[in-house]
This record gives structure tokens, C-alpha cells and sequence, in this order.
């Protein structure tokens, strides 16, 4: 059933459209030519030492199956309503598709990035094998927010209008045109643990260092806790509404 969704989906996601594949390339280039306008040219940010191309295609790599998979994720069981209310199947299999599907436009950045890297001459290819648990811890967080988002959104339908803000804030406070050192520098060492809360920042600080050779700061391995903590409580969570859900849709 899990895949079944997720090829449903697959076949849906670009039916009737001009360019079809073609946006999960377009998409990612206009974005990092519009990080590079911003940060690169008018804030002129440190990229420790990397192309800023490469350096900002291995944060969009990350960012954009995370953003992809939660905001489908959070939808899921609000979409397919008529469903749910028609026939049980687990209903977290909905949610849980949309990791699957995701890994479609997943695999065309990574074609990208490996080209962009590649000719920038600073990849180290032994670094590529972090990918797949880093991607993994990825997954974990965006499936364990989307987990608490669907279910509670059951109840709670404003959640789904306050998403679109959460991931531009995540966006922004998430290194992935800058350098982390850029926060780190502006906060107090005490409260930069707080900076790691977001799943985002230490994974790719951790990618980035096994990638280009670079430190990373210690605490950056909490982002990886929080990852598969948000999981684990997403996953409690939504198995103990699942009985009530197609009643509260």
C-alpha cells in the first residue's frame, strides 16, 4: 500500500503539465540563482571555504525533500478525507507515502549537485557516503513533524495556513547559503544548543563537513536526536488519534 500511494501520487504529480520533469530542475536552479544574488552578492556571506554554488546546492539538497515531505506529509489525511471516510487501511501509510514520492526530485538535485560539485573540483567522493544516513535523519524529522501536523490538523485546520510561515522561518534560520559559523559567532555559547533544535542545521553541518573537508561543531550531532526524536513521539502520537480520525474528518 505504500507504494501504491506513492506511485499514485508519482503519476499525478506532473499530469497535465507543460515542462512535467523538467520543474524538479528548474526549480532548485532559480532558487540557488536567487540565493546567490542575495546572499552572495549584496550580504557577501563566508561559505568556509567552498564554491558558493556547491555550497548552496548541498543545503537546497537537504532543504527540499524536507520541506517536500512535511508540507505533503502535514496534508495527507486532509486531502483523502472521502477516502478515509469510505475504507480503513493504517491510515499513517498516507503520510509515510509521501517520503517515497519525494525521493523522485530528491534524486535529480543530488544529478545536479554531484555536476555542480564535481566541477568545482572540492568534493570529496568518500564524504558522499554520509548521504544516505544523513538523508535518512532527513526523513525522520520531516516525517515526524508531518506525523504531528496531520494528525493534529484533524482538530486543528490552521495549522495547515501557519505551515507555509514555519517553513519560510526554517528556511531562513537553517544554514543553507551561509555558513553556521555566521550564527554561532552572534550567540552566546550557552544558548547555542538551542541553534541545533533545528534538525536542519547540524545535518547539514555534518554533510558539509564529511563532503568538503571541513569542522563542524560538536553539538551539530543533537540535530540528529531531534530528528529521530520528533519520529518516534510523531509516530506515538498519531497511532493514538488514528482510531478517531475518520469521526473528527
Amino acid at each position: 500500500m505504500l507504494y501504491n500511494f506513492a506511485y499514485r501520487d508519482y503519476r499525478a504529480r506532473y499530469a497535465q503539465t507543460l515542462l512535467g520533469y523538467g520543474w524538479a530542475i528548474i526549480q532548485p536552479i532559480m532558487a540557488a540563482a536567487v540565493l546567490f544574488f542575495l546572499f552572495r552578492n549584496l550580504l557577501k556571506v563566508e561559505t568556509q571555504g567552498v564554491a558558493f554554488l556547491s555550497f548552496t546546492f548541498s543545503g537546497l539538497l537537504f532543504w527540499n525533500y524536507f520541506a517536500f515531505v512535511l508540507s505533503q506529509s502535514s496534508a495527507s489525511l486532509i486531502s483523502a478525507q472521502s477516502m478515509l471516510q469510505k475504507i480503513y487501511f493504517p491510515r499513517i501509510i498516507l503520510p509515510l507515502s509521501k517520503g517515497l514520492l519525494g525521493l523522485v526530485e530528491l534524486s535529480i538535485t543530488l544529478v545536479l549537485f554531484l555536476f555542480i560539485a564535481f566541477a568545482d573540483a572540492q568534493l570529496k567522493p568518500l564524504g558522499l557516503l554520509s548521504f544516505i544516513p544523513l538523508i535518512i535523519g532527513v526523513l525522520a524529522a520531516a516525517w515526524g513533524l508531518g506525523l504531528w501536523l496531520s494528525a493534529l490538523s484533524i482538530r486543528y485546520r490552521d495549522l495547515q495556513q501557519a505551515l507555509p510561515f514555519l517553513l519560510q522561518m526554517l528556511f531562513f534560520i537553517s544554514p543553507i547559503a551561509y555558513s553556521p559559523a555566521l550564527v554561532q559567532e552572534r550567540l552566546p555559547e550557552s544558548v547555542q544548543a538551542l541553534y541545533y533544535l533545528n534538525p536542519i542545521s547540524g545535518i547539514l553541518e555534518l554533510f558539509r563537513a564529511a563532503l568538503f573537508n571541513l569542522e563542524y561543531h560538536p553539538q551539530a550531532w543533537l540535530s540528529i536526536l531531534v530528528a529521530f526524536f520528533l519520529f518516534i513521539s510523531g509516530w506515538w502520537y498519531f497511532h493514538r488519534v488514528e482510531r478517531k480520525i475518520a469521526d473528527l474528518i
